[in-house]
């Protein structure tokens, strides 16, 4: 088979076992994740399988109707608790990371490892942040140049492209999208329902540079941010998340999944330099508000 420069060519393959060799030491894993974007793409650049670029993807997501509901199967929740031990191991399966392909120009081609999503049902259904893929769906916003492809990788070094975005709700900050499986089953998360405040909640995000990390804490308020808007219900949690975590997995120690990560919003001592950070609400929206974008 000729080999062609990725930057080129119109194809894609589902891969596996990308990520470096891991170490284990008696029952813990040790992996090195320093190369996993080179990673990724040196197995881009071997790939042969067709898929549809960010233009395309933005063509046909733009003629999408805000708040349309998806017809979702999903994975009944579990009811018996879990330590931390079992939970990152039995749920991070079901967390992607969502990278984007960026072709060459004046700057090297390379991939960019830069946000979160769950899946929801074996045939490919998934979710993230309407944030995430917002130039993919806002009819205002341009496509940067260098962009030219998004896929999702999972925990066990497969990857996936992302085959059309299914549907969204600004308010909600929800985005629903479907990947190419290629006939392979994908492994859902377990959905619950909302949780009380101080009911302790754990997070399995991507934040960037440290992929499929475990934190936990309890939710600290329920909000509506916008009053007599359902779509704009938020849990505030004390449990750690960053940039590269939009769209990932909040769970309650059941492992089921009863919110995603939104956002961030720190507090200041004063508004003005030096303004002396107090704290970071993080904001995350509940699966009641997810639900009201699906039809089980």
């Amino acid at each position: 088979m000729k080999r062609i420069m990725l930057s080129g060519i119109v194809f894609f393959a589902c891969l596996s076992g990308v990520w470096g060799q891991a170490e284990e030491r008696g029952d813990v894993v040790y992996r090195c994740y320093q190369r996993l974007e080179s990673e990724l793409l040196d197995s881009l650049k071997k790939a042969a399988f067709p898929f549809k670029g960010v233009t395309a993807l933005k063509r046909e997501a733009e003629a999408l109707k805000e708040n349309s509901r998806v017809a979702v199967e999903l994975r009944r929740p579990g009811h018996r608790k879990m330590d931390g031990e079992r939970l990152a191991e039995e749920r991070r399966g079901s967390v992607l990371l969502l990278s984007k392909y960026l072709r060459a120009t004046t700057r090297p081609e390379q991939v960019l490892a830069w946000a979160s999503a769950v899946v929801l049902s074996e045939n490919g259904v998934c979710v993230t942040n309407y944030h995430v893929l917002r130039e993919l769906i806002d009819t205002t916003v341009r496509l940067d140049v260098r962009d030219s492809l998004l896929f999702v990788s999972t925990w066990e070094g497969k990857v996936y492209l992302i085959k059309r975005v299914l549907s969204y709700s600004k308010a909600a900050d929800v985005a629903l999208f479907e990947v190419d499986t290629r006939g392979e089953r994908l492994r859902p998360m377990p959905v619950g329902e909302d949780l009380a405040v101080g009911t302790k909640v754990l997070t399995l995000t991507n934040p960037i540079g440290y992929p499929w990390t475990l934190t936990d804490g309890v939710v600290s308020r329920t909000v509506e941010e916008v009053e007599g808007n359902p779509f704009s219900r938020r849990l505030e949690i004390t449990a750690d998340f960053a940039k590269g975590s939009s769209g990932g997995a909040i769970l309650d120690e059941r492992g089921n999944l009863v919110a995603m990560v939104s956002r961030i919003s720190p507090i200041y001592y004063v508004d003005y330099p030096p303004r002396d950070l107090q704290m970071n609400v993080k904001y995350v929206v509940p699966v009641s508000v997810l639900r009201l974008l699906l039809e089980e």
